[in-house]
């Protein structure tokens, strides 16, 4: 979806910003990541979610303890929290990310989406520990908003190419 598209969509079908609260969390101090997707200006020309008016998102920076970023997200009434990690040596980030999952879990916060993300994460690897998607080296912030927003249609039974369909005939 275009950002048009995808504005479109959340403006019609959820009908308020879409909550997004991202850090790179433990000892993590690497956030070209995580402030590519964030931060207006985006990665290799896709505009970065705090430039999508139907989105709220909120960069809690580097180093930030997973109960720090939990809590935060929680105040904000998320709809998706973005971990980022880069590797590290002995598998860091996996034990660090396992942890927030678990801590999530705890804290009843499952029904939050959560994204992890880094230069040696996909899809696959997030799974397995537990996160609801994945994103690796040259993910673009379009993608990401754009499966936070499928998730959130899926969960309400919205096929997405009727919700954009709707949601463009509701634009004129």
């Amino acid at each position: 979806w275009s950002f048009k598209e995808v504005n479109a969509i959340i403006r019609h079908h959820v009908g308020r910003k879409i909550v997004v609260v991202g850090a790179c969390t433990g000892s993590d101090a690497h956030t070209v990541g995580i402030d590519a997707i964030l931060n207006m200006k985006g990665y290799a020309g896709d505009k970065g979610l705090e430039a999508y008016p139907w989105v709220a998102a909120f960069n809690l920076g580097a180093q930030v303890d997973n109960a720090t970023l939990l809590a935060r997200a929680r105040e904000l009434a998320a709809d998706a929290i973005l971990v980022s990690q880069i590797v590290t040596q002995r598998d860091v980030h996996r034990e660090n990310a396992q942890r927030m999952i678990q801590l999530a879990r705890r804290q009843g916060l499952r029904e939050v989406q959560l994204i992890l993300g880094g230069p040696r994460i996909d899809h696959k690897l997030a799974r397995e520990l537990g996160y609801d998607a994945g994103f690796g080296p040259g993910t673009r912030p379009s993608q990401v908003i754009g499966y936070i927003v499928q998730a959130m249609l899926a969960a309400r039974g919205i096929p997405p190419a009727e919700a954009l369909e709707s949601a463009l005939a509701h634009a004129h």
